[in-house]
């Protein structure tokens, strides 16, 4: 095992023991509410500390994800505060995936004209935490009412430039969460090899190229089967990275003659068939996404818990674990039967 990370390695081994098995999924499976998903979840040792203050008979499912949430965020910051200096560059762009988030979600009540969220969980929570550790001003992103406030306040952050080129363009919200999702992805795989030494930095190729590649694909999947979008609006939003997917290969799969012919030609010219099967049948790539990434990140975690990469696999496999509660606790609340709750799960 390498030294250098050999205290991490030991303290990934310990938060990794605690996360949920397929016995514990097999409970989940049995619950019948919200309830009494929430009081076996407190009963689990990943839980347990995060639900303690609440009653599992008054809480109601928005509140026990944002919780569930501040837990992950809570392993983030042990880990970040756990790790030297010199190797937290990498962790520090698993947080800029929640400014982005927190950008995405406050833009949206702009377009949507939603009301925000007063949960009191939200706000005394996450946000204490997000407050800390963001430039982005918080207090005027929250009463934003145009573009123009969402600029003012990120003025001190690289988004203030991306939004203010989406304002020139007078962009719309779907518009503008890709190019935040284009700038994290694109900003990360530039860091890669300034931040890792050459094994580390083919292993998070390995982990975040192949997330890219799929992300592109499935792009491209809805572009042509639900919106019909023409090729060159397809063009506009793949995220433009290339890992497995060459520039040729992506215009072979962008101008393909419909989604059939793309899935076709994804089995054929690329390794990620997997990612679109049974989707004729009905099935969403996106299940198959989470369980192909979820593998991954298993793999990598088990395989190379000696390294920076083990950290963002683990912290992947949280989210998945996230993820997995969410769809049993909505499979529950529209009584779905197992098996097709199963179907949204990747374990």
């Amino acid at each position: 095992m390498n030294v250098e990370y050999s205290a991490v390695a030991a303290k990934l081994k310990a938060m990794y023991s605690k996360i949920l098995t397929d016995s514990d999924y097999e409970e989940l499976l049995t619950k019948k509410s919200v309830k009494d998903v929430c009081a076996y979840l407190k009963s689990t040792d990943s839980y347990r500390e995060v639900l303690e203050k609440v009653s599992e008979y008054d809480i109601h499912r928005g509140q026990m994800e944002i919780l569930l949430e501040q837990e992950l965020v809570n392993e983030y910051v042990r880990l970040y505060n756990f790790v030297d200096h010199k190797k937290r560059a990498l962790l520090e762009f698993w947080f800029i995936r929640y400014e982005v988030e927190f950008l995405k979600r406050e833009i949206s009540y702009i377009y949507t004209h939603e009301a925000r969220s007063s949960d009191e969980v939200n706000q005394s929570k996450f946000d204490a935490f997000f407050e800390t550790h963001t430039k982005i001003n918080g207090e005027i992103m929250r009463n934003a009412t145009s573009l123009s406030d969402c600029i003012e306040a990120c003025k001190d952050t690289p988004y203030a430039d991306l939004l203010q080129r989406a304002e020139n363009l007078d962009a719309d919200f779907f518009s503008i969460g890709m190019m935040l999702d284009t700038y994290y992805y694109m900003a990360i795989w530039s860091t890669i090899n300034r931040s890792l030494d050459s094994k580390q930095a083919v292993l998070f190729k390995r982990l975040i190229g192949t997330k890219i590649d799929m992300l592109n694909l499935m792009w491209i999947y809805r572009g042509k089967k639900y919106f019909d979008f023409p090729d060159e609006i397809i063009f506009t939003y793949i995220i433009p990275v290339r890992y497995k997917l060459t520039e040729e290969v992506i215009r072979q799969l962008v101008t393909a003659d419909g989604a059939e012919r793309f899935m076709d030609m994804v089995n054929t010219v690329t390794v990620y068939g997997a990612l679109f099967e049974h989707c004729s049948e009905g099935r969403f790539p996106e299940e198959n996404y989470r369980y192909i990434y979820n593998k991954l990140s298993k793999n990598i975690f088990v395989n190379h818990s000696e390294s920076m990469v083990a950290i963002y696999a683990y912290l992947n496999l949280k989210e998945v674990e996230l993820n997995n509660i969410t769809a049993i606790t909505e499979g529950i609340r529209y009584s779905l039967n197992t098996e097709a709750i199963l179907e949204h799960i990747g374990i």
